[in-house]
């Protein structure tokens, strides 16, 4: 609902790589280095992107989606047709074209 909606957003606006903790200082400086400085606004963006598709699909509630995505078909196959909308909404958020091929 509207406050998964909410804190996921929320989430979103927070995500940042470099500034992640962890509980051996070590494992923190060899993760980071491994992903490369260069590279920490991207995967700012895709963590937040992540964050903010997931934000849509609480709302829009279709689980038929993540169905698909966890290879059972069968459900989105027999979505009704008043929810495609929705399910077409949460595909998009999350950048699932296999789901609006099928769809």
């Amino acid at each position: 609902g509207d406050e998964a909606f909410n804190m996921l957003n929320n989430c979103s606006c927070l995500v940042d790589v470099a500034a992640a903790q962890c509980t051996v200082p070590a494992d923190k400086e060899r993760e980071l280095a491994a992903i490369g400085e260069a590279k920490f606004g991207r995967m700012n963006r895709t963590v937040a992107a992540a964050l903010s598709a997931g934000a849509v699909a609480a709302t829009t509630n279709v689980s038929e989606v993540d169905a698909f995505n966890c290879g059972e078909p069968g459900p989105l196959r027999a979505l009704a047709e008043a929810r495609v909308g929705d399910a077409f909404i949460a595909a998009c958020a999350a950048g699932q074209l296999a789901v609006l091929v099928e769809l």
